[in-house]
């Protein structure tokens, strides 16, 4: 089989055709982790002010629920629906709802 006169250069051949085809493996692979090198590297962006905005107002929401269950520790049984009910109520009450246009008309 050595002794074919057609094995020494397509064995050459395949070995050549292999190498490329690991370099081109290399280097799609390189390009990849690179973007991704380029990606993690981008300041984070910064908040809109509208999220800032939504994220305060979130977390007044939360401190207000927390003092309206710590008013009344009973109202932590309530199933949830009677609980945000009456957390809508208790707002209201304290003024602490906002009035859209149609609402204060």
């Amino acid at each position: 089989m050595i002794d074919e006169p057609w094995f020494l250069p397509t064995a050459f051949g395949t070995v050549v055709f292999l190498q490329l085809l690991l370099l081109i493996a290399v280097l799609r692979l390189s390009g990849r982790v690179s973007r991704l090198f380029r990606l993690i590297a981008e300041p984070a962006p910064s908040v809109s002010p509208e999220l800032a905005d939504r994220k305060e107002a979130t977390g007044e929401q939360k401190k207000w629920f927390a003092e309206f269950l710590e008013e009344d520790p009973s109202r932590r049984d309530l199933p949830k629906k009677e609980q945000f009910a009456a957390f809508r109520q208790w707002r209201e009450e304290r003024g602490l709802n906002w009035k859209g246009p149609a609402e204060s008309a």
